[in-house]
């Protein structure tokens, strides 16, 4: 990702970035059942039982696009599967802090890359995430960073952070609902509510779900 952020976008972030908790030593990543999160493998990422929200992540058209680019928590699917890439190009299972990319399976044909990214709205200014690439968003600002994964609480429950390329700090990423009539709340990046999830396998998911997981057209 080539696009960096604007001397204006940087002041807004710093208003509420922060740095993500020292407390959290380096330790392995697990899924829910206890297994070892290994880059390749296929996970759901769904909510941790302390979240009020039950369903998986998806894609849809939000706004005026006609791509469905836009990661939505939504309650109703499973959602769709993910798989995780250590930047170092290391084979090794994912430990907390490690610096990531985060990508769906498969994507739509529209959508240049099924990488995630973070994404600036331009009416509220809040940063959320997408796919895509520089050509599904003509005019808008990306942000450059990476993804880590966080320890948080007792358990096999975790939260996505985010850090910036330019200046090293990071957010967590968090839900909030910009409209009710876009099928769910995008992942934004907050130093406050942060989402808590767990990482189910894909293959512990049975392939009844697979209608509630699809693509949007």
């Amino acid at each position: 990702m080539s696009p960096v952020l604007s001397l204006t976008l940087s002041f807004f972030l710093f208003t509420f970035i922060t740095n993500l908790s020292p407390n959290n030593a380096v330790q392995p990543v697990f899924d829910k059942h206890g297994n070892p999160l290994t880059p390749g493998n296929q996970y759901y990422i769904l909510p941790a039982s302390d979240n009020p929200s039950s369903g998986g992540l998806t894609l849809d058209k939000v706004g005026d696009s006609v791509c469905p680019l836009t990661v939505l928590q939504n309650n109703a699917v499973t959602g769709l599967p993910v798989k995780f890439t250590i930047l170092e190009n290391s084979t090794s299972n994912i430990v907390t802090g490690t610096d990531l990319e985060i990508e769906f399976i498969n994507k739509p044909d529209c959508a240049e890359s099924s990488k995630w990214l973070m994404v600036v709205d331009h009416v509220t200014q809040l940063s959320f995430v997408g796919i895509g690439g520089p050509a599904n968003y003509p005019g808008v600002e990306l942000i450059s960073g990476k993804f880590l994964i966080l320890k948080h609480g007792s358990g096999n429950a975790y939260r996505v952070g985010f850090c910036l390329d330019t200046t090293g700090d990071c957010a967590y990423l968090g839900l909030h609902e910009f409209n009710s009539g876009e099928g769910g709340s995008r992942l934004i990046l907050t130093a406050i509510n942060a989402y808590s999830v767990v990482f189910v396998d894909a293959a512990s998911i049975k392939s009844g779900n697979s209608a509630n997981s699809a693509l949007p057209i």
